[in-house]
């Protein structure tokens, strides 16, 4: 059976961008990390209190990721990229290999350059990480374009 994890990447838990993941789930078996939750230290500033082996635990046993952010500043938000940062660093980021993803972001209009920075990160995260890229979807705060075209298998 395929596990899905529906990532929330959003500082707002209820937002926009968790709004489209429910809908894109729905009739789909799935989990979600609010990523807010989490404390995650930036790329070589680790703290006690970090929490990303703690994130790591709920990934290993999906089959599925299913990545959601906002756009803010012509790309993802913070906590992804800092999330995407830290895999450099750890030797648990091998439990990425294999994983299907999912990536979609939503913001006031998006350019297509946006789209395109979007989609080159998704690849090259996949890439390096060894997982399998699904899709990328860039979409205005509706999510029209996400739940229309993004199929989640």
């Amino acid at each position: 059976m395929n596990k899905i994890l529906f990532m929330n990447f959003s500082p707002n838990k209820k937002g926009n961008t968790y709004r489209i993941g429910e809908k894109l789930l729905r009739n789909k078996d799935y989990e979600v990390l609010q990523m807010v939750d989490y404390k995650i230290s930036q790329y070589g500033q680790v703290f006690e209190d970090d929490q990303i082996s703690e994130v790591f635990e709920k990934i290993k046993d999906a089959d599925t990721l299913v990545i959601g952010s906002p756009v803010y500043w012509y790309t993802v938000g913070g906590l992804l990229k800092t999330f995407i940062d830290r895999l450099y660093m750890l030797d648990e980021a091998k439990i990425l290999k294999g994983k299907k993803l999912y990536l979609f972001a939503q913001g006031s209009a998006p350019s297509k350059d946006t789209e395109n920075a979007i989609t080159y990160l998704a690849t090259r995260l996949c890439y390096l990480m060894e997982m399998e890229l699904k899709g990328v979807v860039v979409d205005s705060s509706d999510g029209g374009k996400i739940l229309n075209t993004m199929i989640i298998e």
